[in-house]
């Protein structure tokens, strides 16, 4: 029997006909023929870049697409490299949660390396900002999400006093002033939205025109910027960032709401952004703020007559069309502050009698209520802003932008006739205008790219003072030209930059504020223009060129590791105030007399930064050292026998300060250490010392901050199906006593160093199906008596007690997907 399973013979193999085969050949040739023209072709490489369009810092993770299909995603550098392209013109497509998506078209050739900026958006469901490394050469501190909105209601100065190497110099009424490394006012200029904020720098308790409200983002330099933000940026510099405009249809807004208890009172900040559907690339903002204060007290008595008033109002819009954007905004802000009671003494023995009480005299008689009298300060600031952008083909982005700003300062002081006018008014007005292009990159190797801009600034001003002698009207202009170029790879960038600036000025003196001036030996009777028994005014003149440069680097070792070095110098022109200022005011409780002879100072600084980012622990360390030649120093002024000088007025008896040029050094370090050991518990440290010395005199600088550090406990959860997300913050200060003084040099010893504890309850809810954010927050709980040793305040009384805020936050976006 024949089995089934038996294997059939193998059939021919089939041969296809000769025609049959050149037809199949010639098929091939068609199809693969351009395959292989293609494959000669597709040997292209894209080097990408990507980086935040507003700190230019690398972002990682981004999506990257080419013509639809995905390349992959940036690495922590923000860089992702691509090979075996085709040479065409393909669409750049990329993306990353909380940016605009970028599109654009490329030209890929051999080598193609390009930079993309990718430029945030608005989103109401992040609230923290996860820190990322910054290629700033400088040691920088970025506030921004829950950090910022915990400061919601506070001034600038309060806000950024929790960073490492930032102090206040502040009075009991909130006039204060941040302080950066022991540098402030006019060595520490602000910029709101890219422009230099412009007011009225002289006074130690004069407090920025303005309400941190505007910004969304608050960034502090710390170190010598004279390149990018001019010549007087000696100690760094604050860069205030409004939130971006919306980049689709719809609306969104967020309101803060505050109660304070010391110091009772509430405030409101509110903002809504919008793009009307009908006309895409439209976007429309209005903001504001109101805030009503009665007077804050110490621990053991109110400090008389510190109430406030404030309230703030802006509006602006954008228009965006392809790569070309227009902006144009304006916003004012309005305050009266009360001025403390406890300035005024009314002979030398009262005022140094003061300074051995803990208690000032008079203080049965204070009260802490909402009533805003004589001595106080009026004070309105305006800025109008328009800013275009366009990208130049080849080129790079071209951005003009041009301010008017209008500030306007009234003190009214105790008089003794009934008068409703101010006693001192300053009105200052300035026209800013610049012109930045940014060059496109410049691509060198594969790994080795060039990057840069340079700009020109022009600078108007024009001063009217009337009132009691004390500082001159002026006029002022300046011109400034600045170029910057940053080399960056892998793992290194170095940048430099230049500065060059000119500024002119013109003083008007009063022939009697000229003459008392000569009579108190500030300025010879030739110092100025011409001068003679019919002058008035007596013009002086003075011109001053000054020159910035930088030269910075940054080193990533290993991967979470970076390491900055900046080396800086900048020169910065002495204020009109400096070299003018012939009285005093309500709020400047001593007695100035300036030099008109003062040169430009000029600062010589080193700072080495190093940062860690890990998952579970970040830290940062900075050390840096100024050396300024012909410092500008403001001090008490002292008799041969060592005793501080008065000098008595009709407004009552004042210790004098006087201003002079020194060679001084400041050095000093700061830093901070995070960490997560579990996921509902966080952990930070941070610390700051700085030296000042006189070395012209070898002897100790007054008012430089004393050393403190700051430790806080954060524990928080994230919401589950039952409890809302919470965190609840425990926190101390303490600051040393400051042993660095020369008793030669000061008034009085510094008082003694103190600890401060806070604590801070939050709560994140969901309501009709929109964010709410509550928060309590307490400051000094423990209501320590302290007084601060950079503040002319410690002269007189105590700082403020115990203060404690609630704070809700609604925030709404009709594009925010609604959770049923």
């Amino acid at each position: 029997m024949t089995s089934s399973l038996a294997r059939r013979a193998p059939s021919p193999p089939h041969r296809l006909p000769r025609r049959a085969l050149l037809v199949l050949v010639a098929w091939l040739a068609l199809l693969l023929g351009p395959a292989a023209a293609r494959a000669e072709h597709c040997q292209s490489t894209l080097d990408l870049h990507v980086f935040d369009a507003l700190v230019h810092e690398p972002l990682g993770e981004a999506l990257v697409w080419l013509d639809g299909r995905q390349l992959g995603t940036t690495d922590a550098r923000g860089h992702l490299e691509a090979a075996s392209l085709c040479e065409t013109r393909p669409l750049l497509e990329v993306w990353l949660a909380g940016y605009q998506r970028h599109r654009a078209q490329i030209r890929l050739g051999r080598q193609l390396s390009v930079e993309v900026q990718l430029e945030p958006i608005f989103e109401t469901t992040v609230i923290e900002v996860k820190p990322v490394e910054t290629p700033d050469t400088r040691a920088v501190a970025v506030l921004s999400g829950a950090r910022l909105e915990a400061k919601r209601g506070q001034s600038l100065s309060q806000a950024v006093a929790d960073v490492p190497g930032v102090a206040e110099v502040r009075s009991g009424s909130g006039m204060a002033k941040p302080m950066v490394r022991g540098q402030f006012g006019r060595r520490l200029p602000i910029l709101v939205d890219g422009v230099r904020h412009r007011a009225q720098d002289w006074g130690i308790d004069h407090a920025p025109e303005m309400d941190p409200f505007v910004a969304d983002r608050i960034a502090i330099v710390k170190g010598a910027s004279g390149v990018r933000h001019g010549p007087d940026a000696i100690g760094g510099a604050l860069l205030l960032d409004p939130p971006e405009m919306p980049n689709r249809p719809g609306t969104r807004g967020e309101a803060h709401m505050l109660g304070s208890h010391n110091g009772l009172g509430g405030a409101f900040m509110g903002r809504v952004q919008t793009q009307p559907v009908a006309i895409p690339g439209l976007s429309l903002q209005l903001e504001g703020s109101a805030k009503r204060l009665a007077a804050v007290s110490t621990p053991d008595y109110p400090l008389d007559n510190t109430a406030a008033a404030e309230w703030s109002a802006g509006a602006g819009l954008s228009y965006r069309t392809g790569e070309t954007s227009y902006k144009l905004s304006y916003r004012h802000y309005d305050a009266d502050l009360g001025v403390c009671s406890c300035f005024r003494m009314e002979s030398a023995a009262d005022f140094l009698a003061q300074l051995t009480r803990q208690r000032p005299i008079g203080v049965e008689l204070y009260r802490a209520d909402w009533q805003i009298s004589r001595p106080y300060q009026a004070v309105a600031h305006d800025l109008l802003l328009g800013r275009a952008k366009w990208t130049l083909p080849r080129v790079g982005k071209l951005t003009v932008t041009y301010a008017l700003q209008h500030d306007e300062r009234k003190e009214f002081d105790i008089v003794r006739s009934a008068t409703t006018v101010p006693q001192f008014a300053f009105r200052l007005w300035t026209h800013d205008a610049e012109a930045v292009l940014e060059h496109n990159p410049v691509h060198i190797s594969d790994h080795l790219h060039v990057s840069g801009a340079m700009g020109l600034t022009g600078m108007v001003q024009n001063h009217a003072y009337t009132g009691l002698p004390l500082v001159p009207d002026h006029q002022a202009g300046a011109a400034g030209v600045y170029a910057s170029e940053r080399l960056w790879g892998h793992d290194f960038e170095l940048e430099a930059g230049v500065r060059y600036d000119l500024l002119a000025r013109s003083a008007s003196l009063l022939r009697r504020d000229f003459l008392r001036l000569v009579r108190s030996g500030q300025l010879p009777e030739t110092g100025c223009g011409p001068f003679d028994a019919e002058t008035d005014p007596v013009s002086c003149a003075s011109v001053f060129h000054t020159l910035s440069a930088s030269l910075g680097g940054l080193w990533r070792p290993r991967d979470r590791w970076a390491l900055k070095l900046d080396l800086s110098t900048a020169s910065r022109p002495p204020n009109p105030d400096e070299q003018y200022i012939n009285g005093t005011a309500p709020s400047f409780p001593v007695l100035g007399l300036g030099d008109p002879d003062l040169g430009a100072e000029t600062t010589y600084g080193a700072s080495l930064t190093a940062n860690y980012l890990g998952e579970r622990v970040s830290a940062e360390l900075s050390a840096y050292g100024n050396y300024v030649a012909d410092y500008i120093y403001f001090a008490p002024s002292l008799n041969a026998d060592g005793s501080p000088v008065f000098d008595v007025t009709i407004r009552g008896t004042f210790p004098r300060f006087t201003t002079r040029a020194v060679n001084a050094t400041f050095y000093g370090a700061d830093g901070y250490v995070s960490a997560s050991p579990l996921r509902w518990l966080a952990l930070d440290l941070q610390g700051a010392m700085i030296r000042g010395r006189n070395v012209s005199d070898d002897t100790y600088l007054v008012f430089v901050p004393p050393d403190r550090v700051r430790g806080t406990a954060t524990i928080s959860r994230e919401a589950t199906a039952t409890l809302p997300a919470f965190s609840f913050a425990v926190g101390g200060t303490y600051v040393r006593r400051q042993n660095r003084f020369d008793p030669a040099a000061d008034l009085a010893p510094p008082p003694a160093g103190y600890a401060l504890a806070d604590a801070s309850l939050s709560v994140r809810l969901r309501v009709a199906d929109r964010p709410v954010h509550i928060a309590l927050q307490g400051t000094n709980v423990i209501a320590s008596r302290y007084r601060e040793y950079a503040s002319l305040l410690r002269y007189f009384v105590d700082q403020p007690g115990r203060q404690i805020t609630l704070r809700i936050t609604l925030m709404f976006d009709t594009n925010e997907p609604r959770h049923e």
